[in-house]
């Protein structure tokens, strides 16, 4: 992830994490990060994950679909900038973009011209300038395995519920990374931990700069993690900091 666009706020520079490492702090999970693998390139307007959840697809430029795309959003940021020139097609038909367009992010993707829309899979497969061949064999597979309830060679799950109707909408988008979720390593209260283990006896980490709770990859990232740390940790640090105040 360390190339992938930065989708994430430019305040957030690791000032904290720095600062507790020239302490001596431990650190812990500095591999764990937030990502997401549907940012619409150029134009850099978050897709949102229903367009994949509900039945949608993503194909790489050679028009070859090349992961369970349902294994969650962090962990596709990944296997996106694995893709040729680090982009894939996300894909989906009328019924999720009624969806998809509950959110705002995807109004205004749709404003700016990033969702092409295609009458048939041909047509689309000229529009993303992928192998309509291709493409279309993917696209016949997974409606196929819909339609029986079946397992992709990936191990996905499709059910008929998530059989595609035309038009057929394809955005081009990119792996990005948001934020990460390790830092200095802490107690149950926030008190950061020198790298012997021992406590610091006033120095306490949350939110951002504290090892969250979403483990050592992206895999364990679920939404609303770092707002977890930030207000639950936050809160039993200020607490316990009182508690030592004379």
């Amino acid at each position: 992830m360390g190339d992938a666009l930065y989708f994430g706020h430019p305040g957030n520079r690791g000032d904290a994490v720095m600062w507790g490492e020239a302490l001596g702090a431990k650190l812990s999970h500095l591999g764990a990060y937030q990502g997401h693998g549907s940012v619409a390139t150029p134009h850099n307007i978050l897709i949102t994950w229903a367009a994949i959840m509900q039945g949608g697809i993503q194909v790489n430029r050679d028009g070859l679909r090349f992961c369970d795309e349902s294994q969650g959003y962090s962990e596709q940021a990944a296997e996106v900038l694995r893709q040729p020139g680090q982009i894939a097609w996300s894909v989906f038909d009328a019924r999720i973009a009624s969806v998809a367009r509950q959110f705002e992010d995807f109004q205004n993707a749709e404003r700016a011209g990033a969702i092409l829309t295609g009458g048939s899979i041909t047509e689309v497969a000229g529009l993303m300038r992928v192998p309509a061949a291709t493409f279309a064999s993917e696209w016949t597979d997974v409606e196929n395995l819909k339609a029986k309830r079946g397992q992709d060679r990936y191990g996905r799950q499709f059910t008929p519920e998530q059989l595609c109707v035309a038009p057929v909408h394809a955005v081009k988008v990119t792996g990005a990374l948001f934020h990460t979720q390790g830092g200095l390593a802490i107690d149950g209260v926030g008190h950061v931990r020198r790298q012997d283990g021992t406590l610091f006896p006033n120095l306490f980490a949350a939110g951002g700069a504290a090892a969250g709770v979403s483990g050592s990859s992206a895999a364990g990232y679920l939404s609303g993690n770092g707002l977890l740390t930030a207000t639950v940790l936050g809160r039993l640090a200020g607490q316990a900091a009182a508690r030592r105040s004379p």
